[in-house]
């Protein structure tokens, strides 16, 4: 484990094999009792369960995304948007970009933008 300093503010980034295999290390870093899990279609396939699994005391949800580039859109953006309002999601609960590219992408400025102070946890699944 590392951590990114910011000043006041510090995040810890958790590297290695099997980490999805430890739900606690997910679990410290989520606030609230909602979760919403954005992930793709392959992605999701392999990791999904892994993840829903270690939040399922909370009240989760999850968007999977066709996968590629080509939606990476305001339209794709627009959805989210309106998933997290239908779901009367606040500050106080966690995004979870299930998938690096474009799920962490449009994930995280889903979460910068919907609401300032949104948690936001990033969980790429490649590192090569």
């Amino acid at each position: 484990m590392l951590y990114v300093e910011l000043g006041e503010r510090r995040y810890p980034i958790y590297i290695g094999p099997a980490i999805l295999d430890q739900p606690d290390l997910l679990i410290r870093y989520i606030t609230g009792r909602q979760v919403l899990v954005i992930s793709n279609t392959t992605v999701a396939s392999l990791y999904l369960e892994r993840i829903t699994t270690a939040c399922d005391v909370l009240l989760n949800k999850t968007i999977i995304l066709p996968d590629g580039e080509q939606y990476k859109t305001l339209e794709t953006l627009s959805g989210i948007f309106d998933t997290l309002m239908n779901l009367c999601f606040n500050r106080n609960y966690t995004l979870i970009a299930l998938g690096g590219g474009v799920i962490g992408d449009i994930t995280g400025f889903a979460a910068a933008c919907y609401q300032r102070g949104v948690h936001y946890i990033q969980i790429p699944t490649t590192t090569h």
